[in-house]
Order: C-alpha cells, then structure tokens, then sequence
C-alpha cells in the first residue's frame, strides 16, 4: 500500500512498504499537523539501562541521603541509580545501606561507580570495606548476577516506547557490559526499533575469546567519568589528589585495535579525560579509516588532539547535553582546563565525521535537548540535525540506507510540533518504517 504524508509546510512524500518511495500517486493520505524530520538516531545509549530507569525507583535529583534511603526501603529492587553526590553532598555510607535487608546496590547517575551494601558484595563475591565500587570492580560485580530474563524484557519494551517518545527511531546500544552477549540478543530480537548493538570488550584474553561471534562493532570502556573522578586526566584533578583510571594498559590496547583492525571490526572508544585520549590516539595510530573507528565523549581535548583525531580521520560520537547537566561538576573537577573542555564546536569546525547522542540513562535520550544544547555551543541547527541523523547512520555504515527522508531509504521520521530549533518544540508523532509508533496525542487522551 502507498501512503502519502503531507505536513504543514507542504511537505509531502509517499510511503510504501515501509520505505520512501518516488511515487507520485498513493492509495491513503495523511494530513499531519506539524513538521516532518527524519527520524532521530542516538548513537550512543544503553537501550536496557534506559528501560531499568523507567522500571524501577530513580535516585535522580534526590536532596539528601536520607530520601535515598526512604526511596531503598520503598522498594525491592537490587539496583537503584541516579544519586549524585553534587547534590547530596558526598556518597552515600555503606553503613547506611547495611541497614536494607537485602542486596543492594547504589549506582552514581554516571554509572562509573556504585556503593553496595554487605549482602550485595556477599552474592558478588567481593570484599570492600567501604562498599566503593569503581568502573571494572562495579561491571565484574554485575556480570556476577543473574540474569531475569522477564524481568529484563519488561525493561528492554520500556526503554524502546521512551526513545520512541522522543522521535528516536534507530540506537547503537551498548549493553552487553554487565550483560551475556547471547543476553542482549535474544533481549533485542523483536523490537521494532533498529538497534546497533556493540559488543563490550573488557580485556585482550575476552577480545580473543570473542572474535567467533564476529561482532561488526567492539566497545572499548578506557577511561571512566568525571563525576566519579575516574576520567584518566594528564594532570591532577582539582579537587582529588588523583588522575582518574585507565581501564587498559597501552601495550593492550594496542594490541586490541590491531586484531580489530586485522579482522574489519569498528572500535567504539569511550574516552574523556584528556589523559585517556593521549592513550587512545597512540592506539589508534595505524588503523584503517575505512572500518569507521569512533571515538565516545572527548569531554576533554587540546588542539593538537583534536588535529590528531583529523589526521587519522576517526569519527567522534559527543553528548550536547552533558555541556549542560555537568557544567558545575566540571568546573571543579577540572578548573582552568574547562578552556578545553566540551570542544564540539572545535571538533566539527576540524571537519572530523561527528554524530550526538543521549548516553541514555544519564541523561533523557532527546534530541531536541540535545540540539538547544548544541546550539548554546555556537552549533547551527542543521549540523545538529545531521549529527542526530546522517551522521549516526554513517557509524553504522547505513547512511545508504537511513537518515535522510529521500526516495529508496526506510522510512523513518517524527513529527514536530515546532520547527526544529524553536524554544517549546516537542515530539507530536514517531513513525518507523511509516507506522506510527508512538503519538502524543494517544498520551494525552490516555
């Protein structure tokens, strides 16, 4: 069947079979009531860390200790995230979540760092007398447990129906940190939404040991975050008598990007502090353009890194709206470095190949968030458009195939209630493959 849609500019196409077509005649039409864009593409989010956000209790924006725990013996869940210790103004105490009878575990809003109670760190069988969990000793506690399978694909159609409801209609998804490979896949299965799932990569023995699934894309985790001070800066935080954490030692990391170069695999690296990004780039030294190597977040970068990551014609993938949500965290992490932080701007004005996204659960996977936040970065509103669209297929080697509304490709697109850019927008419609899969105006009736 052919379907034309028209929108309130005129704008118009025909829809058939669930792809963009030439026609010029069609059985149905539909009349919508805002303005058409393609449909969104978040190439970087956690599709099933999103989905246990929207399930279970957040700690989000939470004022103090004490609501954390109101909120921990409120419910039964094992894992709870979203508290912030700028707000609440330190972490919260082992001693403290000792008293909830059961395993739990605290997770900072970043996910690079978590405060667990005795039961929990019994079940993942780990000592810590203060219940601090960074980064790999965090992920390794996770893959301890077991997966509930239920409990996670309520979590997994919850996550799709929220990145639906903000116009986002593909994902590159990273779950398989704290997750079974085989997991995830069977989790994403039948999902309607298009999901890029990368397979995280935590050591050179599970790179080796991997490489029989023949993953298109690996996930490298090199550094941690600013917010738990694990970032792997050149020098000193401002307020920690540390440099942050390298999940990797330089002679493996290398060694894991040449066996990825050597078997046509993308390498997705996430990397912030400045002192991350030195370790990366060496790594990355003689890779092969054409595998679409990216590296995630460059919340940190100095000029000559940033012609560095030109030269050796790497894609970035950057989160506008953590310019925003970390603003004072930063500035006390890093001081006088903010001079170079959150150089987006910089980046795309280098010419260097850049898609955005949510990182969701940190922040709310929306575009529209994401492109004010851009825009406050001195970006216009049509190369955020193309980050959050044609850049986003073009990491996924589908820019043939997606991001663009044009004669041949799927048809993805939203519905606006503004044009994009201007303040009180909002998602009005999302179609994926020209089937409306989600309406504001069925929230608003229901």
């Amino acid at each position: 069947m052919k379907k034309l849609f028209e929108d309130l500019t005129s704008f118009k196409f025909v829809v058939e079979d669930g792809i963009f077509s030439s026609a010029l005649t069609a059985d149905r039409k539909e009349k919508v009531e805002g303005y058409i864009y393609p449909g969104f593409i978040d190439s970087h989010a956690h599709l099933v860390g999103l989905g246990l956000k929207k399930i279970t209790p957040s700690l989000e924006d939470l004022p103090s200790v004490d609501e954390i725990m109101k909120v921990a013996k409120s419910s039964d869940a094992m894992i709870l995230r979203g508290w912030d210790d700028e707000i609440i103004g330190g972490y919260p105490e082992k001693s403290e979540i000792d008293l909830i009878d059961r395993p739990l575990l605290l997770v900072r809003r970043c996910g690079h760092i978590g405060i667990a109670n005795e039961k929990f760190l019994r079940i993942a069988k780990i000592d810590s007398d203060d219940g601090i969990l960074r980064e790999s000793k965090m992920i390794n506690a996770l893959k301890s447990l077991k997966p509930d399978h239920e409990f996670l694909k309520k979590a997994v159609d919850a996550g799709q129906k929220e990145f639906f409801r903000y116009g986002v209609t593909s994902v590159h998804s990273d779950d398989s940190s704290d997750l079974p490979h085989e997991t995830v896949k069977e989790l994403f299965s039948d999902l309607k939404i298009d999901v890029y799932e990368h397979l995280h990569i935590h050591s050179l023995e599970e790179m080796e040991r991997l490489l029989t699934l023949k993953p298109k894309t690996i996930k490298l985790l090199v550094d941690g975050s600013l917010g738990a001070r694990t970032a792997f800066l050149r020098s000193k935080y401002d307020d920690f008598d540390g440099r942050g954490l390298l999940n990797f030692n330089r002679d493996e990391l290398v060694r894991i990007i040449q066996i990825a170069n050597e078997n046509g695999i993308q390498v997705a690296a996430h990397a912030i502090g400045d002192g991350a990004l030195d370790v990366l780039l060496d790594a990355f030294a003689h890779s092969d353009p054409s595998l679409r190597h990216r590296i995630i977040h460059v919340q940190m970068a100095w000029p000559e890194q940033i012609k560095k990551i030109g030269e050796l014609k790497i894609c970035v993938d950057l989160q506008p709206q953590f310019f925003v949500s970390d603003e004072k965290m930063s500035k006390e992490r890093i001081g006088s470095r903010m001079k170079v932080a959150y150089p987006f701007k910089a980046i795309i004005d280098n010419g260097i190949r850049t898609a955005f996204s949510s990182d969701a659960p940190v922040e709310i996977p929306d575009p529209l968030l994401g492109i004010k936040a851009a825009i406050k970065m001195g970006i216009d509103v049509q190369t955020a458009l193309k980050a959050y669209t044609v850049e986003g297929a073009f990491q996924e080697f589908k820019e043939g195939n997606k991001g663009l509304i044009k004669d041949g490709m799927i048809a993805d697109f939203v519905v606006l209630s503004r044009p994009l850019g201007e303040d009180g927008n909002r998602v009005l419609a999302t179609y994926k493959r020209g089937e409306k899969v989600w309406s504001y105006r069925t929230i608003q009736e229901g």
